[in-house]
């Protein structure tokens, strides 16, 4: 019986056929793994930086004039009037009740800097010298004794608040004197408005913001500096990465997918950004937006 010559050809080309079938398979999907993307979305993205800043506050400190054991009579960051009793000094059966001479937020804690760093003096203050002051906060406990001419109370003008943020000569140049910005705590939401009211610079070239605070912060009275978010503007509308963003001779745009491993360039305008987000114009909420461009041969420039 003549042997079947078309059988090993036939399974040649099954075979073939499969190969094929499996490489075009494998390189959808590996292609379409090459695919970063994320969804255009709304949202908002902070112009500012972050930077510890010097509180400076309004304040005076007193002193007893007795020596002996002090019974504070008011409550820390109460808000007293002049004339209000803020502690009893009893020593050898004598009692001298101390009265309050200014009207303010109460304190009984000291850190040293007071005269130093001060809304009076911050015109002056030397700032070759502003990171050698460091606060160290002694905190007055009642039923202590105290030494006559010893610090008892500190009064804080809440109306007068300022701030000195440090900050490089390229953040200083984006901000001007009267301009209008918002100051943010780490872990919180709150936005704290501000006025610029000087920009200096020290022997080295260091920078500094002077800082009006529209409202006093009772959680900053007993401390010398804070870790803050110094913010010039915040935009909202669409946000993407920038590292989506990249330029063509047309201007600048975004690898927008179109369907399944398929993808064409989008034109965009930027309205504002910082180094990982930026607000645009050009796409619409719930595009998919590759944000690994740099992978895609599509004749980019720049």
């Amino acid at each position: 019986m003549p042997k079947n010559k078309s059988y090993p050809k036939f399974k040649i080309f099954f075979l073939l056929f499969i190969f094929i079938i499996i490489f075009i398979i494998g390189y959808q999907i590996l292609g379409a793994a090459r695919f970063e993307t994320i969804t255009a979305s709304q949202g908002e993205i902070i112009d500012g930086f972050w930077t510890n800043a010097v509180v400076v506050r309004d304040e005076k400190v007193f002193s007893t004039p007795k020596s002996g054991r002090a019974d504070l009579l008011e409550a820390e960051g109460d808000r007293i009037a002049v004339g209000e009793k803020v502690a009893a000094v009893k020593a050898n059966n004598e009692e001298k009740i101390i009265y309050n001479h200014k009207a303010g937020i109460l304190s009984f804690a000291v850190d040293g800097l007071e005269n130093t760093i001060n809304s009076s003096t911050i015109d002056s203050l030397d700032l070759n010298k502003i990171d050698d002051y460091k606060a160290n906060y002694k905190h007055r406990l009642t039923g202590r004794n105290i030494n006559e001419g010893e610090a008892l109370y500190r009064i804080i003008n809440n109306f007068n608040f300022h701030l000195i943020v440090p900050a490089s000569r390229a953040q200083a140049d984006r901000f001007r004197i009267n301009e209008i910005v918002f100051v943010q705590e780490k872990k919180s939401q709150d936005m704290l408005r501000a006025r610029i009211i000087d920009i200096k610079a020290d022997n080295q070239d260091n920078y500094y913001l002077f800082v009006k605070m529209d409202f006093f912060v009772p959680r900053w009275i007993n401390v010398r500096r804070v870790n803050i978010n110094f913010i010039k503007n915040i935009y909202r509308g669409i946000v993407i990465p920038r590292k989506a963003i990249f330029n063509q001779p047309s201007g600048q745009g975004v690898l927008k997918v179109s369907g399944y491993n398929e993808y064409q360039f989008q034109e965009i305008t930027v309205i504002d950004s910082n180094q990982e987000a930026a607000v645009v114009e050009g796409v619409e909420i719930g595009d998919k937006i590759i944000t690994n461009p740099e992978d895609f041969d599509y004749g980019r420039e720049g």
